[in-house]
């Protein structure tokens, strides 16, 4: 439990991941444009398909009044591209569109532009910054989305691997240990017993856990509370996304899998196979439903299945092993418990040797892939994560080496001699619970994981990002972010008002490789408008995580820096 509550401490000291799951390409009317008269909509495009069922797309004129239309739609059919119908008879002035869309990874990614129209006029009562914060989620509602993914990742090892340890280890032991009697019959009834309701508890909080996490998917998208996003109607548009449809789908297979685990009257080939399926099926929704299914599917989807099932079949073993074993063997005598503990031990431990050797094979594989560079372990949230769940998993495999040449050997001593467990017992009953506890804090990590966009993911395509510089709002783009030529666009809203930052006096731009020492190399950047800069053949080579750093001097007293990390491949 020590562990698990450390690690959820590190976890929360990680810092978010900067909404880089889907980058926003252009817009029309582009970031600080000037046009003559007001357009009929604003369309924004990205790098890859978002949802907007959601309505998220907002426009503000300087009063901070909404003048859009409100319905939200790709254009054309296009799933790349959203736009949002403005009212009619808009007059000149300065306008603020904001966006928050689904992307393909599920996750929302939020951001805003100021443009004018005619010869503009006062400065928007609103900056672009505090109309974004108004339509984000609020801490309570990310947290309680963090604990709702832990716990389905907790019913998924209850449920899927105590299924596997009932088939792969308790069934095999009693047929090798071929007892019968009184005390065999009332321990076979009792592991039965013990087994069925956490199957059952499994699937009552997976279930739970999958409805939660539509309602909290609503309540993000739509930037509302929990019991908002209880109508129907937000409900049925979460359902109509891919991360709706694949959670649906789940929270039915627990239903299934809780339904056919209940009833008393179907046959045992029948109902292994039905559990079976589905306890598959639901292994594999965190790959349909994550990260997974947009970076590299055909390699990451499978991979990620087996690494989920790899730690259902060793998590479930070890709850099996410390709270449905003890059942049983409370029902026989003392000199008939300690072989059946052993010969279940021994078993398990092969299987765990198994299910450990493929997640972590699966895990490495995907870290691979997901991660840009080694340096992104300790450079990207996603890649801290990454670490705390491998320590938590190598202090696990250490514990099991553990048990399995210490414990393991005394309870067959033990067993050999016709001895009760004794001494040995109580250690295997301690060491098991540490493992639950470090298992918790796998699981918090787990969750983490789902949350932080992957480094990969960001990569591959014109690079967009914001951070504040001094009293600014800087936005950089960076097309194509490929080795070789660049062209970069720098421009600087007043985090305020959401006007055209034009207050600065000196403005440099560098660029640095660190894992490659590379640089500082500095970019000219011309003056291309009111707060705007462009660098239009900027070289940036070799691919990696390059460093961006801003510094923009306003007065002879005040200076700013700002650093952006801009992915090139």
């Amino acid at each position: 439990m020590r562990a698990a509550l450390l690690s959820l401490a590190l976890l929360l000291l990680l810092p978010q991941a900067a909404g880089a799951h889907a980058v926003l390409d252009g817009s029309v009317p582009g970031r600080g444009a000037q046009v003559d008269r007001p357009p009929e909509r604003v369309t924004l495009r990205f790098d890859e398909p978002v949802e907007v069922a959601f309505g998220s797309v907002r426009v503000f004129d300087a009063a901070g009044e909404r003048v859009d239309r409100g319905a939200t739609a790709h254009p054309g059919g296009r799933a790349d591209e959203v736009a949002v119908g403005l009212r009619r008879g808009l007059g000149d002035g300065i306008y603020t569109a904001t966006y928050r869309v689904i992307s393909a990874d599920a996750h929302p990614v939020a951001g805003g532009f100021t443009f004018t129209v005619g010869a503009g006029g006062a400065a928007p009562r609103l900056g672009v910054d505090e109309l974004i914060d108004a339509g984000s989620a609020g801490p309570v509602t990310e947290g309680a989305f963090g604990v709702v993914r832990a716990l389905s990742y907790l019913a998924i090892a209850l449920g899927a691997g105590g299924l596997a340890f009932a088939l792969a280890v308790w069934r095999p032991v009693l047929r090798d240990a071929g007892r019968a009697g009184r005390g065999w019959d009332e321990a076979r009834a009792a592991f039965a017993a013990r087994s069925r309701t956490l199957v059952l508890a499994a699937a009552a909080t997976g279930a739970l856990a999958s409805a939660l996490g539509i309602v909290l998917q609503g309540a993000t998208a739509t930037t509302g509370s929990f019991w908002s996003a209880l109508d129907p109607d937000v409900a049925g548009d979460v359902l109509g996304t891919r991360f709706g449809i694949v959670w649906g789908l789940r929270l039915a297979a627990w239903a299934a899998l809780g339904l056919v685990a209940a009833l008393p009257r179907v046959a045992p080939p029948v109902r292994a196979a039905a559990l079976g399926a589905l306890a598959a099926f639901i292994c594999l929704t965190p790959a349909l439903a994550g990260h997974a299914s947009t970076v590299d599917p055909a390699v990451l989807i499978p991979a990620n299945a087996l690494h989920v099932g790899a730690m259902a079949v060793w998590v479930g073993g070890v709850a099996l092993l410390l709270l449905a074993l003890p059942a049983a063997t409370r029902r026989l005598e003392p000199a008939e418990r300690t072989p059946l503990l052993a010969a279940a031990v021994a078993r398990f431990s092969s299987v765990a040797v198994l299910a450990v050797a493929a997640l972590v094979a699966s895990g490495v594989l995907q870290a691979i892939v997901e991660l840009e560079a080694l340096s992104d372990l300790w450079e990207s949230a996603f890649g801290r994560a990454i670490l705390v769940k491998a320590g938590l998993v190598v202090a696990l495999i250490a514990l099991g080496a553990w048990n399995r040449t210490r414990a393991r050997p005394r309870l067959a001593r033990r067993a050999s001699a016709g001895h009760s467990p004794g001494a040995a017992g109580v250690l295997l009953r301690r060491t098991l619970a540490a493992e639950i506890g470090l298992m918790a804090g796998v699981f918090a990590a787990t969750a983490a994981l789902a949350s932080y966009a992957p480094p990969s993911s960001a990569a591959g395509g014109p690079f967009s990002g914001s951070a504040a510089l001094g009293p600014a709002r800087m936005e950089l783009t960076v097309d194509p972010a490929r080795p070789g030529p660049n062209q970069l666009h720098l421009y600087l809203f007043d985090r305020r008002d959401g006007t055209q930052f034009d207050r600065v006096k000196e403005l440099r731009l560098t660029a640095r490789l660190p894992e490659r020492r590379i640089g500082p190399l500095a970019l000219r950047a011309h003056k291309a408008g009111p707060g705007h800069y462009v660098v239009r053949h900027a070289h940036i080579a070799p691919a990696g995580d390059w460093r961006l750093e801003v510094s923009a001097r306003v007065s002879e007293f005040d200076a700013y820096t700002a650093t952006l990390e801009v992915p090139v491949e």
